[in-house]
């Protein structure tokens, strides 16, 4: 078929062409996946508060899970408040988050180090540290997050130190009994 673009009616064909296309443009972008419109909105958990939730690897170091375990569900604009009470009050010096696309990562896929918009970290305080998902993917999380070692306990010697007052006046012995004076 041969359309005569020089006459009365090609001004109408060329404009129903352009408005087919336009059409099929815009059905294929509203059809596409994407974060518009409501698709992308999140929500918020917290996590760690239960003895269930997480576990300390060493005495400094607490995971999510473990590394061979099932991860945690991380979708899209998905944020983390992680509270942990068995860091004893310490502050997170280093935080890592692995994701995966698959919740079983050693079995069935592979995990990565996360980077960018996937993990941002926020909130970082005594026993916590809060993790968003700011993008519109979906993926497994594991979180690795390590803390200063506790200070030293105070080694109590079991009895309560001597005074003059409740000792009868009686002074604790002298460690340098029987010593030359030195003065």
């Amino acid at each position: 078929m041969i359309i005569d673009t020089k006459g009365p009616g090609s001004f109408r064909l060329r404009a129903l062409a352009c408005l087919g296309l336009w059409l099929v443009v815009s059905l294929g972008a509203l059809l596409a996946p994407g974060c518009y419109g409501r698709n992308c909105e999140g929500g918020v958990e917290s996590f760690g508060e239960e003895i269930t939730e997480g576990h300390m690897v060493t005495a400094d170091v607490w995971e999510s899970s473990g590394q061979h375990d099932k991860w945690l569900w991380f979708p899209r604009q998905h944020a983390f408040f992680f509270d942990v009470p068995a860091l004893g009050g310490r502050i997170p010096y280093e935080t890592t988050a692995y994701l995966s696309a698959e919740e079983e990562p050693n079995k069935n896929g592979t995990f990565a180090q996360a980077g960018g918009n996937v993990a941002i970290f926020s909130g970082v305080g005594p026993n916590r540290v809060d993790v968003r998902n700011d993008t519109c993917s979906d993926y497994y999380l594991r979180l690795v997050v390590k803390v200063p070692p506790l200070p030293p306990a105070v080694a109590d010697s079991g009895s309560a130190p001597r005074s003059p007052v409740t000792d009868g006046g009686a002074l604790p012995p002298d460690d340098d009994a029987g010593a030359p004076d030195r003065r």
